[in-house]
């Protein structure tokens, strides 16, 4: 793959370095790697000198993630350029789907490949980026389960930034990134102004990746930069440069269910006011783009709850529609409850292998035993409204 070049950007990812080791060094040799840490403080420099020796690394200020991949891009000479985060994986395999992808298809800009949760094989991170209506950018399937998922090629309006192939002309045709977001949605405005110079994306299904999701960031101060990047997305893309009274009343209604519910709501008030005073060229959506630009609902994220001791896709004790366990091979026991109405559902494997079905009624209590399991088990609804309580015993 000579004509790849992987471009990472690092703030305080030395933790993150021996995955990060681990990708880059199981591509191809000949790939080329540039890598731009933005003024870590731990030794996030020195952990990838020792791990990445063929890597060109560039040292500089945290002047944000879109920036710090535009000091990449300025070196890569290569015909694609494959955006790559810290806490994100692709195979040599999948890679190379997405190469000949490109090859095939000169009208496409870029491809992302479906994006799994690291360390959960069947739960979906991203499947493209989609938008709401007042600039804010979402994952296609975020935290849904899919054991089989479909493997067509979907073009989508966006694609993510987390790990994705990009051809370098296009990325360099608009300059790069917008250096005025400092963290998220930037990738959906790259897309969105690369579809409005008639170039296509897309998400290349038969290809996968994983990423570890938040690993980079504080979900705290998540929110922040996600409130400023809509704004600033809205302003481009939607309010022709101004925030419309659209826009206000619903920011009005955010603020009021905040104190409503007791919780925090002046916040977002500099922020606000810091993202209006920020000039921003405005840019038109083709009407083909517009066609899917907010996507399917069925489609929607679903929660990002994690539990520790269990898997993702709980809320306490209950699973709506699907939840995962960790059990390393270890015996498991399930008490399952249906709290409102009668629930058919299935446990199947980290690879999607059938191991139970089960159907339960109100008001009773049915026991599952597995004497050998796979290291991962996930517990699924036949409906995605149904919810299932469950206990869980591992021996």
């Amino acid at each position: 793959m000579k004509n790849v070049t992987a471009a990472v950007v690092l703030y305080n990812a030395e933790k993150l370095i021996p995955g990060l080791a681990g990708t880059i060094n199981s591509l191809p040799a000949e790939m080329k790697t540039v890598i731009y840490d933005s003024g870590s403080t731990d030794n996030s420099v020195r952990a990838a000198s020792n791990m990445l020796h063929k890597a060109l690394i560039i040292e500089g200020s945290n002047n944000g993630f879109g920036s710090g991949n535009n000091r990449c891009l300025e070196r890569v000479e290569t015909e694609y350029t494959l955006l790559l985060n810290s806490d994100a994986s692709i195979s040599a395999e999948s890679l190379e789907k997405l190469v000949s992808f490109l090859d095939e298809n000169r009208d496409y800009a870029g491809v992302q490949p479906l994006v799994r949760l690291w360390g959960w094989n069947k739960v979906t991170v991203s499947s493209g980026v989609f938008l709401t209506e007042y600039g804010e950018a979402w994952d296609s399937r975020f935290m849904h389960l899919e054991l089989s998922p479909m493997r067509t090629v979907q073009q989508v309006p966006a694609i993510t930034a987390a790990v994705s192939l990009w051809r370098t002309e296009a990325l360099k045709s608009v300059n790069g990134f917008d250096e005025g977001f400092f963290m998220y949605f930037e990738d959906a405005d790259l897309s969105l102004r690369l579809g409005a110079n008639r170039w296509k994306l897309g998400v290349v299904r038969d290809a996968e990746a994983s990423h570890m999701v938040g690993a980079s960031s504080r979900r705290k101060n998540a929110l922040g930069w996600e409130l400023e990047s809509s704004i600033r997305m809205f302003k481009r893309f939607f309010g022709n440069g101004s925030l419309t009274a659209g826009w206000w009343k619903r920011e009005l209604r955010i603020m009021l269910n905040s104190i409503r519910k007791g919780r925090p709501a002046l916040w977002r008030t500099p922020l606000i006011a810091r993202a209006m005073r920020s000039n921003v060229e405005t840019v038109s959506i083709p009407k083909e783009i517009k066609a899917i630009l907010y996507g399917d609902p069925l489609n929607h994220p679903g929660a990002r709850t994690v539990s520790n001791s269990r898997g993702p896709g709980w809320d306490g004790d209950t699973i709506s529609p699907w939840g995962g366990i960790r059990t390393e091979g270890a015996p498991l026991t399930l008490e399952l409850e249906a709290p409102e109405h009668s629930v058919t559902g299935a446990l199947s494997s980290g690879q999607g292998e059938l191991l139970h079905r089960f159907c339960v009624t109100p008001g009773t209590t049915q026991t599952v035993k597995l004497a050998e399991t796979p290291s991962l088990v996930y517990i699924h609804c036949d409906s995605a409204s149904d919810k299932l309580k469950v206990k869980t015993g591992m021996q």
